[in-house]
C-alpha cells in the first residue's frame, strides 16, 4: 500500500491479525515516527499527544492498539488529533470502531480510514505467500484458503501452518484448518471471539450457519441491538461482503463461522433454523430460503423454492450449494425439474461426469427428442472440448415446439459448429436461435442466442456487428441477474480485444471476467477467462505471469477431465516461441496438436500446427513444411493467418522470396479485414524478410514496430528493433538501439535469436548468410556454419590477434592507437596505421568470404576506433555470461529447478579458460578474469541449487571444481564440509575439513574447529 497523503489522522480499524501495525511500520519510517501505546487512553489524552507538537514538522505519531472507547472519549481524542498542526500526521489503530465520532472529521477531509478490506490479502498475494513461505504452490489451494479466510492475513498463515508441507487434504478443507485444538481455532477463540461483548458473541453464534446476514434477520432472531452489533462486526472484518452470493449481502468469514458454530447453543439451534427459514422465505434470497427450509426439514417448501427459482439461483452463482441442497433432499422429493437442476449445478461447477450421470438418469425414463435434455447432455461434451460429440447429441433434440429450450439448443449447436471450425453453418444456427427465442419470449434464451450470433460474427471478422449483438445480450443478462451469461459476454469481449490487439484493455476485461466466473462458481468459464488474461499478459511481455496463469488453467482442466486445455497449451507454446525457448514451445505445441486432433477443434489445431512449423524451422525444414501445409488444409478463411505466416517463413528459408511475399500479402489482407493488428505486424515482418531491397524491408519493419509499440507489446517491439539493427543499411544508431533491445529481451528471460531471418541479405536462403561463431573458451576458433576457418585462410597471425583483441572488449570500441600498440608494441605509430587497415580487411574477408554484407557488418570501424558487433554473430563467452545471469535471476525468483538446468548448461559450455592457447597475452587477462569470476560464481550457485534440490553429489562436484580453481575460497570449503555431512559422508567430510584447515594455515587464517562437522541444527558439545 502506498504512503498516504498527509492527514491529521489515519484511522486503521480491524480485528486482531489483520496486520495493522505491520502496515504502519511499512508506511512510516522509524526515524521520523513516535510510537505510543493506546491502552492508557487517559494519559494519552491528558498530554502525550500534545507534547509531540514541539518536535517540529513532518512528524508522524502512531498510537497503537486503542481500547474500545466510549463515544465521548473517542470524540475528544479526535478533536485533539484534528487540532494538531498540519505538518504532523497521527495514525490510530484499534480493534474497535470509533463509532459516530469519525463522521465529522471525515467530512472535513481531516481523517483517512483504512479497514479490513484494505488490509486483506488478494488471491494472488495468498498464492505468493503460500508458495514462498510454506512451499504450497497449488493455486486452487490458495483460492480455497482465500475464500475461507477472506484474505485475513493471520488466518491465512495459521491455515498454512495447519496444513504443513502436505498441502491440500483429500477431503473438505474447512474442518481440517479449523480443527478444535488447532492453532487457527485457538487463535480465533482467544484473540477474535473472546474479546467481543457477550451480546455480540451471542449474535455471532446465532448467525454462524446463516447467510446473508442482515439487521432484519438478526432482529427476527431476537437481537434488539442488531444494528450496533453488525456495525462492530463489519468494521472489524468478521462480517464481510458476500459478492459470490446470489444477491448482495454480508456473511461471517467462513472460518469464523465454523468455529462459532461449534460453540453455539444447542437448544436454540432448532428455533434459529425455523425462524430464519420463515424470514428468508418472506424476504429472500431464494438460495438462503431453500437452505434454511432444508435444515428445518420443511422439504415441501424447499422443493417449491428450487423449482420456482432454481435456474435464476444457478445463473447467479453457487452451483455447489445448489447441488448439495438437491442431493440432501429425500429421493422421493426430487422431481424431474430438480434432477435437471442437479445436473445443471454439476455441469456449472465443472463436475462433468456427475452431470452426465444425472442427465442419463433422467433420459433413461423418457423418449428421445426432448430439446431441453439434448442441449444439456450435449453441453457436457462441449465443455469437455469435444464439439463433434456435442453435435451428435444436439442433433437428437426436436425443434418442435419452438420454445425456449429449442432456442437454447440451436444456440449451442452454433457454438459447437464454431468450435469445430465451421463458421458459416454456425451462423445459420445462431440466427435461427434468435428467431425461436424471440417467438418464445424467453429472456435467457434470447440473450444466449444473441451471444451465439456475436461469436459467429466475431469469428468471421465482423467485430462491429458482433459488438452490437453483445450490446443486446448484456442488458438482458444484467437485468435477469444471470452472472454466468454476463461472464460469457465479458470473456468474449476480452477475446475480441485481444484479436484487435488492444491488449491492455483485454487484460482489464479478462480479469473482470475471471472475478465474475469465480462468483458464478463456473470453473470452465474461469479457465477461459484466465486463458484470455494469460494471452494478454504474454503479448505484453509479462511472460512469467502468463506461464503461471496457463499452468493454473491446465491444472484445473486436468482435474475436470476436459480437453478444453488446448487453448492453454497453445498459449504456452506461443509464450515459449516468442521467448525463444524452442524446446518447451515444441512440447506445448505438440500437445496442443494432439488435443486439437482428438477434439476436432480447428481453432486449436491450425495455430498449433503453424507454431510447431515455426519452432522446428531451423532444424528440420521438410517436416516444418509438412506441418505448415497441413495447417493450411485445416484452416477456414477466418483462421488462416497463422498457416499463411508459417508457409511464408518456410518459403523464406527456401530462398523463395516471391512466394514468401505473396503469402505475406495474403496474410496482411486477411489480418486487416479482421482488424487483427498483431497478425498484421507479423505479416509485415514476413514481408520484410521476403524483400530483396533493404529500404523496403526497413519500411515494413518500421510499420510492424509502430504497431507493436502502439499496442503495448514492448518485447515484440524490442525484437523488431534487433532485426532493424541487423539490416545491411543499418545506421550506427540502429545498431546501438538493437544492443539495447537485446538487453531488454534478456532482462525478460527472452532469447534474442540472432539466427532469425535478416531481410535484404543475398545468402543461402536462410536470410542471414552463413552463421558466424567465435569461440574464445579454450582454443580460439572462428566457425562459418559447420566449418572451422583453417589457419591458412587467415594469411597473418596478427589478423587473428586483431579479432581476438576486439572480441575481448565484448562490443565496446577499441581505439586504433591501443590496437597498434598491442599488435606492434615496438614499431613506430606512423607505420602501423596502414598495417591495421590491412588486417581489418583480412578479418572482414574471413568473417564474410562471399562479401554478402557491407564492410562494417561485423567489424564497425571509423577513424578513431574499431568494435566487434556481437549482435551479428555468436560468441561463446557472451552466451556463457547470459546463461549465468539468467541462472542468477531464476534463483533470486525461487525457481531453483529451472536455475539448475540453466546453470548446468553454462557449466558444460565452460570448456576451459578464455584463450587457453594465449595464456600470457596481456590483452587477454581482463576478459579471462571476468569469465573466470563468472564461472566460480556459477559453480557456487549451481552447488546451492543442487543442495536445495536434494542432489548433494552435484553440489559436491561443483564445490570441488570451485576449489580446484581457488583453493583458498573459505565459503566453498565450509559449504563442501557441510554438504558432505548432510549427505552422511562423514569420512569425506573429515578429509575435506583437513584440506580446509591446511589451506587456511597457508594464508595465515585461523583454521576451523571440528564443530563444523556437527549435523545441521546440532551445536558443539558443552565443556
Amino acid at each position: 500500500m502506498a504512503d498516504p497523503r498527509p492527514r491529521a489522522c489515519q484511522l486503521v480499524v480491524a480485528a486482531a491479525g489483520y496486520g495493522k501495525t505491520t502496515m504502519l511500520r511499512r508506511w512510516f519510517r522509524p526515524a521520523s515516527t513516535v510510537w505510543l501505546h493506546g491502552t492508557d487512553i487517559d494519559t494519552l489524552i491528558a498530554g502525550d499527544l500534545e507534547k509531540v507538537t514541539d518536535a517540529g514538522d513532518n512528524l508522524r505519531v502512531v498510537v497503537d492498539d486503542l481500547p474500545r472507547l466510549e463515544p465521548a472519549t473517542a470524540d475528544r481524542l479526535l478533536a485533539i488529533v484534528g487540532g494538531l498542526p498540519d505538518g504532523i500526521t497521527v495514525a490510530l489503530t484499534s480493534r474497535w470502531p470509533l463509532g459516530t465520532a469519525t463522521s465529522r472529521w471525515r467530512g472535513r477531509g481531516r481523517l483517512a480510514e483504512v479497514g479490513p478490506s484494505d488490509l486483506a490479502l488478494t488471491t494472488d498475494q495468498v498464492v505468493d505467500l503460500l508458495t514462498a513461505e510454506y512451499g504450497l504452490p497449488d493455486p486452487d489451494l490458495a483460492d480455497r484458503i482465500h475464500e475461507l479466510t477472506g484474505g485475513w492475513p493471520a488466518l491465512v498463515h495459521l491455515a498454512a501452518e495447519t496444513l504443513g508441507p502436505t498441502g491440500s487434504p483429500a477431503g473438505p478443507l474447512l474442518p481440517v484448518i479449523t480443527a478444535p485444538d488447532g492453532p487457527l481455532a485457538t487463535y480465533v477463540t482467544t484473540e477474535v471471539l473472546g474479546p467481543l461483548p457477550a451480546e455480540v458473541n451471542r449474535l455471532v453464534r446465532d448467525v454462524a450457519t446463516l447467510a446473508p446476514v442482515s439487521a432484519g434477520l438478526c432482529a427476527a432472531l431476537g437481537h434488539r441491538r442488531a444494528a450496533t452489533a453488525l456495525h462492530l462486526l463489519t468494521g472489524t472484518g468478521l462480517l464481510v461482503p458476500d459478492p459470490d452470493g446470489p444477491t448482495p449481502g454480508d456473511r461471517l468469514v467462513p472460518v469464523i463461522a465454523e468455529i462459532a458454530r461449534r460453540t453455539g447453543r444447542r437448544g436454540a439451534t432448532r428455533r434459529i433454523t425455523t425462524v430464519a427459514a420463515a424470514w428468508y422465505g418472506e424476504h429472500g434470497p431464494p438460495l438462503a430460503a431453500a437452505r434454511a427450509y432444508l435444515r428445518a426439514t420443511d422439504h415441501e417448501r424447499c422443493v417449491r423454492v428450487l423449482e420456482e427459482h432454481g435456474d435464476s439461483v444457478l445463473a447467479a452463482g453457487r452451483p455447489t450449494e445448489v447441488a448439495a441442497i438437491v442431493e440432501a433432499l429425500p429421493e422421493e422429493r426430487r422431481t424431474r425439474r430438480l434432477r435437471l437442476l442437479l445436473g445443471d449445478a454439476f455441469r456449472t461447477a465443472g463436475d462433468l461426469p456427475a452431470a452426465a450421470r444425472t442427465y442419463d438418469t433422467v433420459a433413461a425414463g423418457e423418449p428421445a427428442g426432448d430439446a431441453g435434455l439434448a442441449w444439456r447432455m450435449g453441453r457436457v461434451h462441449y465443455q469437455r472440448g469435444n464439439p463433434l460429440d456435442a453435435l451428435k447429441v444436439f442433433a437428437q433434440g426436436n425443434e418442435v415446439p419452438a420454445d425456449a429450450d429449442t432456442a437454447i439448443l440451436l444456440a449451442w449447436t452454433a457454438h459447437a459448429h464454431l468450435l469445430a471450425g465451421d463458421c458459416a453453418t454456425a451462423t445459420g444456427y445462431a440466427q435461427r436461435a434468435v428467431r425461436h427465442a424471440a417467438d418464445a419470449g424467453h429472456d435467457g434464451a434470447l440473450a444466449t442466442a444473441h451471444v451465439s450470433v456475436a461469436l459467429c460474427l466475431g469469428a468471421a471478422g465482423d467485430r462491429a456487428r458482433s459488438e452490437e449483438q453483445y450490446a443486446r445480450a448484456l442488458p438482458i443478462a444484467e437485468r435477469t441477474g444471470d452472472v454466468v451469461l454476463v461472464t460469457r459476454i465479458l470473456i468474449n469481449q476480452s477475446y475480441h480485444l485481444i484479436c484487435a490487439s488492444r491488449y491492455a484493455e483485454a487484460l482489464v476485461l479478462a480479469r473482470r471476467a475471471d472475478r465474475f466466473a469465480a462468483a458464478a462458481g463456473y470453473p470452465n468459464l474461469r479457465n477461459i477467462a484466465s486463458c484470455n488474461e494469460a494471452d494478454a499478459l504474454s503479448i505484453l511481455g509479462r511472460y512469467d505471469e502468463a506461464v503461471r496463469r496457463y499452468g493454473q488453467v491446465l491444472a484445473r482442466y486436468e482435474r475436470m477431465g476436459s480437453r478444453r486445455s488446448g487453448a492453454a497449451l497453445l498459449g504456452l507454446g506461443e509464450v515459449y516461441r516468442r521467448r525463444g525457448w524452442r524446446e518447451q514451445a515444441r512440447a506445448a505445441y505438440e500437445e496442443a496438436v494432439r488435443v486439437g486432433e482428438a477434439a476436432g477443434n480447428a481453432n486449436i489445431l491450425v495455430p498449433a500446427l503453424a507454431g510447431l512449423a515455426l519452432v522446428i524451422l531451423h532444424e528440420d525444414l521438410d517436416t516444418a513444411a509438412r506441418y505448415a501445409e497441413r495447417a493450411a488444409r485445416e484452416a477456414a478463411a477466418e483462421i488462416s493467418v497463422p498457416a499463411l505466416l508459417a508457409r511464408g517463413w518456410i518459403a523464406v528459408r527456401r530462398a523463395d522470396r516471391t512466394g514468401a511475399g505473396t503469402l505475406a500479402t495474403e496474410a496482411a489482407t486477411i489480418a486487416r479485414a479482421q482488424r487483427d493488428r498483431g497478425g498484421l505486424a507479423d505479416a509485415l515482418e514476413l514481408r520484410a524478410a521476403s524483400e530483396p531491397v533493404p529500404v523496403r524491408a526497413r519500411s515494413a519493419l518500421r510499420e510492424a514496430y509502430a504497431i507493436w509499440t502502439d499496442t503495448g507489446a514492448v518485447l515484440e517491439a524490442a525484437r523488431i528493433r534487433v532485426i532493424l539493427g541487423g539490416l545491411p543499411d543499418a545506421t550506427t544508431d540502429d545498431r546501438l538501439d538493437a544492443l539495447i533491445a537485446v538487453e531488454e529481451l534478456t532482462a525478460a528471460d527472452a532469447v534474442p535469436d540472432h539466427r532469425a531471418p535478416v531481410p535484404g541479405a543475398a545468402d543461402n536462403g536462410s536470410g542471414t548468410g552463413t552463421e558466424v561463431s567465435i569461440r574464445l573458451l579454450g582454443r580460439f576458433e572462428v566457425q562459418l556454419g559447420d566449418r572451422v576457418v583453417p589457419a591458412s585462410q587467415w594469411q597473418s597471425r596478427k589478423a587473428r590477434d586483431l579479432l581476438r583483441i576486439v572480441a575481448t572488449r565484448r562490443g565496446r570500441p577499441v581505439s586504433r592507437g591501443v590496437l597498434c600498440e598491442l599488435l606492434w608494441p615496438d614499431d613506430n605509430a606512423d607505420r602501423t596505421g596502414h598495417r591495421l587497415s590491412v588486417l581489418l580487411s583480412i578479418v572482414r574477408g574471413v568473417l564474410d568470404p562471399d562479401r554478402a554484407h557491407p564492410a562494417d557488418h561485423f567489424l564497425v570501424a571509423d577513424q578513431a576506433s574499431v568494435a566487434l558487433d556481437v549482435t551479428r554473430l555468436r560468441v561463446d563467452v557472451e552466451e556463457f555470461f547470459a546463461h549465468v545471469v539468467h541462472g542468477r535471476r531464476l534463483l533470486d525468483r525461487g525457481a531453483a529447478a529451472e536455475a539448475r538446468t540453466v546453470l548446468a548448461s553454462a557449466e558444460r559450455e565452460y570448456r576451459a579458460d578464455v584463450f587457453e592457447d594465449e595464456p600470457y597475452a596481456d590483452w587477454s587477462a581482463p576478459l579471462r578474469e571476468e569469465v573466470r569470476a563468472a564461472y566460480l560464481n556459477m559453480l557456487r550457485m549451481l552447488a546451492r541449487a543442487s543442495r536445495a534440490a536434494g542432489d548433494p553429489e552435484t553440489a559436491v562436484a561443483c564445490l570441488l571444481r570451485l576449489l580446484e580453481k581457488d583453493p583458498y575460497d573459505e565459503p566453498a570449503h565450509r559449504a563442501l564440509v557441510r554438504t558432505l555431512v548432510a549427505g552422511g559422508q562423514h569420512g569425506e567430510a573429515r578429509r575435506a575439513l583437513h584440506r580446509y584447515a591446511e589451506a587456511m594455515r597457508a594464508i595465515g587464517v585461523r583454521p576451523p574447529d571440528e564443530s563444523i562437522l556437527a549435523p545441521a541444527g546440532v551445536g558443539a558439545r558443552t565443556r
